[in-house]
């Protein structure tokens, strides 16, 4: 039977109203034909669940010979594929796989690579986890796949294989460099579980690594070593408060990161931005993967919202997420003169900042976001500045990190690479925070009307044992007193860390509640209210948790210490007009800890002025906040132009 027209032959000028209309064309019994014809058919947006029902291609490919369909065509039907989660699909991408030889590795690692884009923008995992079990199925202790696997093990909750996982890529590992990678997926299993055991050694061998890696100053690193060299110190304020060690180290890290980063004529990639220019104002670029219902979305919120829109042109960069986002329209998008989403192309991303003319770029990821790292040690602006996100990165070409008088010590200077620009009163402040209905009851939970309840909320990552230890000695000072846990984390893994630790300290079980995470992060902030005290962590504090905790009123334990993690409460409760309950040692934590909970009149006073302070307290004041932000760009702006070399006869204005 002659087809009437090859699928190569198809092209964008034909009229093709469906994948059927492009099928009938086909010599159905050709394999490559009905290939073919998946790949048309996706990118014409037409691909239906039921084609590879249709077609029967499960049964043509897997009477095919290996090597006998162009690998190319192959890796195409994959990409097509990913977009149609189905049993189906499962089964003729393990079919196409099945059929690679020479470039076996390049396509299982674009594969599972595309899988981690689908994940990071959608976060449905569950269809990708299944493709790359079936790509650790036909090709063992490859890298790449072994990185995915563990990563989607650990998004979905599956902590134990997360890390065997990692534990097989560290074992087989070739260079440092990979051990390095093994490693921080090993740290990320146990952390992200809630399991500290034998946390110091590990700690401590991945420390080794780390030493190793700034002794060898490894130099044309591709891409995804850079990656993991910037972000293996991520673990580090979560063991220890030691900065003037640890941001030495980073820097030493970051300052190899930027020397094998590849610069590009990015100038080249894009012409002038589409908004003139308007004379005598900044043009401000915010960056970032979290301009969402995250963290950070919920906190800068209320800058976009208060920015002076006269003075300056505000742009905002997203990063692999999704266009869609309401929250992302309703408070970022629509506040500000150009929005730009992207995936993870980090050159593109730096080409249309430069093409934007941007004056100052705000990093908003920090260490949280790799692809962020890259963009910005590509210096797409004059300025660049660190805020929010986390602490900073140290990466040479960022010049500003944005804090305030009490959230980095005085002499943090001596350890940051960054200038630190300190605000004159708090280096974030919002307007406030949405409330829901609460779902937690007294009464649901056993809990006695006159009973004590201490809440602790936080990830796995910042439950440091000698911080629970503490928090267990106050329970158990306070008669009547009951704890509530609750955060992301392995349930069971929790629940016996926790519960080994009640024992040694002489606490009944009953005295604890382990709480389900809440549907959203309203219903979660009213239920804070069934707390009469919050303690915090340390050495990593909360952040929102923290701020949500102080605007719904209720007292709260901090243990302040050095690095920035380690003093992000102690500036909130002091911009809120508290400072009861702030500690300075282990000590001092418990006893405040006891003191609150035996004095029901210090936690009804403490209450009231926390109430009192919205109207207030600079914390809770966004729009002074912005304004002192805003001057700080202005000063800086200031600066850069008067230190900039005087310009030759002959140079060119840019």
């Amino acid at each position: 039977m002659q087809i009437s027209k090859s699928i190569a032959q198809i092209d964008s000028t034909d009229r093709i109203d469906s994948h059927e209309t492009v099928i009938s064309s086909l010599e159905l019994g050709s394999i490559e034909n009905i290939l073919h014809s998946i790949c048309l058919a996706h990118k014409m947006g037409t691909l239906a669940k039921e084609l590879p029902i249709d077609l029967q291609v499960q049964q043509l490919l897997r009477s095919s010979i290996v090597g006998s369909i162009d690998e190319d065509l192959l890796e195409s039907v994959l990409a097509a594929l990913l977009d149609i989660p189905t049993d189906e699909s499962l089964e003729i991408i393990r079919a196409c796989l099945d059929l690679t030889r020479s470039r076996r590795g390049s396509i299982f690692k674009q594969l599972v690579s595309t899988v981690m884009q689908i994940y990071n923008q959608k976060k449905t995992g569950l269809f990708g986890l299944r493709v790359a079990e079936i790509c650790n199925e036909i090709l063992p202790d490859s890298l790449p796949v072994l990185q995915v696997l563990g990563y989607l093990y650990s998004e979905i909750g599956r902590y134990s294989e997360a890390i065997a996982i990692a534990e097989q890529y560290y074992q087989i590992a070739p260079e440092t460099i990979d051990r390095l990678f093994g490693s921080c997926q090993i740290q990320r299993a146990h952390f992200t579980a809630g399991n500290w055991q034998d946390s110091d050694r590990r700690i401590d061998l991945h420390r080794q690594l780390l030493m190793e890696i700034v002794e060898q100053s490894p130099f044309n690193l591709h891409q995804g070593e850079c990656k993991v060299l910037l972000l293996a110190s991520f673990f580090l304020p979560y063991t220890e408060d030691n900065p003037r060690v640890n941001k030495s180290l980073q820097n030493q890290l970051a300052a190899i990161y930027q020397q094998n980063i590849k610069p590009i004529n990015i100038d080249a990639k894009f012409g002038k931005s589409e908004l003139a220019k308007k004379t005598g104002t900044l043009r401000i670029g915010y960056i970032g993967s979290t301009l969402i219902k995250h963290s950070v979305g919920w906190l800068s919120r209320w800058l976009i919202h208060h920015h002076d829109r006269q003075s300056f042109q505000i742009f905002l960069y997203c990063l692999n997420m999704n266009r869609e986002d309401q929250f992302n329209h309703q408070w970022f998008r629509d506040k500000v003169d150009i929005t730009s989403y992207f995936a993870i192309d980090s050159d593109e991303i730096a080409a249309q900042i430069r093409a934007d003319e941007i004056d100052i770029l705000i990093d908003l990821d920090s260490l949280t976001f790799d692809t962020t790292c890259l963009v910005m040690a590509q210096k797409p602006a004059p300025l660049q500045v660190s805020w929010l996100g986390w602490d900073s990165t140290g990466i040479p070409v960022i010049d500003y990190f944005i804090a305030d008088p009490y959230v980095l010590p005085d002499d943090a200077q001596d350890y940051y690479s960054e200038k630190i620009w300190r605000l004159p009163q708090t280096y974030l402040a919002v307007d406030g925070f949405e409330i829901g209905t609460p779902t937690l009851r007294r009464e649901d939970l056993d809990i006695p009307a006159d009973a004590v309840i201490y809440l602790s909320s936080q990830s796995g990552y910042k439950r440091h044992p000698d911080c629970i230890k503490s928090q267990m000695e106050i329970i158990k000072a306070v008669p009547n007193s009951y704890f509530l846990i609750k955060g992301k984390s392995d349930a069971a893994t929790i629940q016996d860390f926790f519960g080994k630790l009640a024992t040694e300290v002489g606490i009944d079980l009953d005295r604890l509640r382990f709480l389900e995470t809440a549907p959203d992060e309203m219903t979660h902030r009213a239920n804070l209210a069934i707390a009469d005290i919050v303690l915090d962590t340390f050495p990593y504090n909360g952040a929102t948790t923290t701020l949500e905790t102080l605007w719904m009123g209720i007292p709260m334990v901090t243990q302040v210490g050095q690095q920035f993690a380690a003093r992000n409460s102690y500036t909130f409760m002091l911009n809120a007009g508290i400072t009861e309950g702030i500690a300075w040692n282990t000590s001092e934590y418990i006893e405040w800890g006891i003191k609150l909970g035996l004095d029901r009149d210090l936690r009804n006073k403490i209450h009231g002025k926390l109430r009192s302070s919205r109207s207030t307290a600079p914390v809770w004041n966004a729009k002074q906040f912005t304004l002192d932000l805003e001057a700080a760009y202005r000063e800086m702006w200031a600066k850069y132009q008067s230190d900039k070399p005087p310009k030759s006869p002959n140079s060119v204005e840019s």
